[in-house]
């Protein structure tokens, strides 16, 4: 389903879910009028600036390996970026993209019980064509688009959607094939915080990143042991 504006993509997929639609349907718009991002926060979703597309899936997995589909979905969000301006857009913890450490693109998944099992919604959102006075003034020192990052010829906004639902479409099937490693492998080369960085946990105690556990958690590993660090949580680099 293709909206010019929608008040959350995420919201219309949850209603197509309600009424039955299938796994892998997809609602694309240009526009949210209700945006939201991780922990309740307003995802920025002006028309014709940005591509915010929701995926339902219904996955059959046991319900601690639901997460490891948001890293999956932040994985093929990088990919498709850096197709289009290089290596300099990574991954940081858990699955917002970046480029200088500025917020290129985050991925909101909601999981919920259905008459018919798991529903999973996947958003991604991707700031695309904004230049810097298209953020809102408290947004201007943490955001930035593709364009901004140094896109050459303005994107076609079609090709970049089919590009980042070919390679969403590559990651869930790798998931389901039981490539896990190799999801997670392509997750810790984006991400270089998430082996060998010393971070502070949310709790206090410092411990060195040591990759991604079979669930689809951060392993810690301080000096009681490893701590699982789970999607809805956070750690801090010791040296921000």
């Amino acid at each position: 389903m293709v909206l010019p504006s929608a008040g959350s993509t995420n919201d219309e997929a949850r209603a197509l879910a309600a009424a039955g639609a299938p796994d892998g349907t997809v609602v694309l718009a240009t526009q949210q009028l209700a945006g939201r991002g991780r922990l309740g926060r307003v995802w920025h979703s002006p028309a014709g600036l940005g591509l915010y597309v929701s995926v339902l899936l219904r996955p059959e997995e046991p319900p601690d390996r639901i997460g490891r589909y948001a890293l999956a979905s932040a994985v093929a969000t990088c990919r498709a970026c850096r197709e289009q301006v290089g290596e300099q857009v990574r991954l940081k913890w858990p699955n917002d993209v970046t480029v200088g450490g500025r917020k290129l693109a985050g991925i909101l998944a909601e999981v919920r019980g259905g008459a018919a099992g798991i529903e999973l919604v996947v958003g991604i959102g991707v700031n695309v064509a904004h230049a810097a006075d298209d953020f809102p003034g408290e947004l201007r020192d943490r955001a930035t688009s593709l364009r901004l990052a140094g896109a050459g010829s303005p994107i076609d906004g079609a090709a970049f959607a089919a590009a980042l639902l070919r390679s969403f479409g590559d990651e869930v099937a790798a998931l389901r094939r039981g490539a896990w490693g190799d999801v997670a492998s392509r997750f810790v080369a984006y991400a270089p915080g998430a082996d060998g960085t010393e971070v502070r946990l949310a709790g206090g105690p410092i411990g060195t990143t040591r990759g991604l556990d079979a669930t689809g958690a951060l392993r810690v590993e301080t000096p009681r042991g490893i701590v699982l660090v789970h999607a809805g949580e956070s750690v801090t680099p010791t040296g921000d």
